[in-house]
């Protein structure tokens, strides 16, 4: 075999070996080299956000949430007192 034979079939190999990753909106799947932060090309075109957008707007809730409980028990602990 040539050396360019050689060097395009390990090139074909690598590619087969390559691991696949869903998509975490349209749950497709396609190579790692075509996701960003498990969204695959299709969805950014979308504007669909990835795992570490989502994570942060998924703690901000449980912030906002926290707060809120915390303001509430306040309010009624000042109701009692009152």
């Amino acid at each position: 075999m040539s050396e360019l034979g050689r060097m395009i079939w390990e090139n074909v190999t690598a590619i087969g070996d390559e691991e696949k990753e869903e998509c975490i909106h349209c749950g497709k799947e396609w190579y790692r080299t075509h996701h960003n932060d498990g969204v695959c090309r299709r969805c950014q075109k979308q504007g669909l956000p990835g795992r570490t957008e989502l994570a942060e707007k998924k703690l901000l809730f449980k912030w906002v949430v926290f707060i809120g409980i915390a303001v509430l028990c306040l309010l009624v602990f000042l109701v009692i007192l009152g």
